[in-house]
């Protein structure tokens, strides 16, 4: 089941982050100051978050000119295991290493695919459960690039 839209966070500043990705580097999210994000809390072991990759992979090719980031936060998950599920999928975006899973009690995350849609100015505008569909996920993609 996907529920879309209906985040308790929607309308309000994304949480700050500072996490490491699978390169060693570290990533917060004022990095990405005035792009619009997704962020996507994921796992390699999660079938709706492989079914999902493919769409973000696409979307931020996509929208890579209006300067569309995807930030993947690893979900309950090694880093060994999630480096191999993005090498398999050619997913090339940011994958950050939430270790004690602070980020994810920040966003409220209970369970994944959990996806937020933040916008140029920091604010989440929308959230999925699960997968979007493919009109929503255009829907919102179209509202955080505007």
């Amino acid at each position: 089941m996907t529920i879309v839209g209906a985040g308790g966070l929607d309308g309000q500043r994304a949480p700050a982050f500072r996490l490491v990705d699978l390169q060693g580097q570290t990533v917060t999210l004022a990095d990405y100051a005035g792009r619009p994000v997704v962020i996507n809390f994921w796992a390699s072991w999660c079938i709706p978050c492989q079914q999902e990759f493919p769409m973000y992979r696409q979307a931020r090719d996509e929208y890579a000119g209006q300067g569309l980031e995807v930030l993947g936060i690893i979900y309950q998950d090694s880093a060994d295991s999630a480096g191999k599920f993005m090498a398999k999928e050619g997913a090339t975006w940011p994958a950050l290493i939430d270790p004690d899973g602070a980020v994810a009690r920040a966003y409220r995350v209970t369970a994944i695919p959990t996806t937020f849609f933040v916008d140029r100015h920091g604010i989440i505008r929308d959230a999925s459960y699960g997968p979007p569909p493919q009109d929503a996920l255009t829907s919102y993609l179209q509202q955080i690039i505007q």
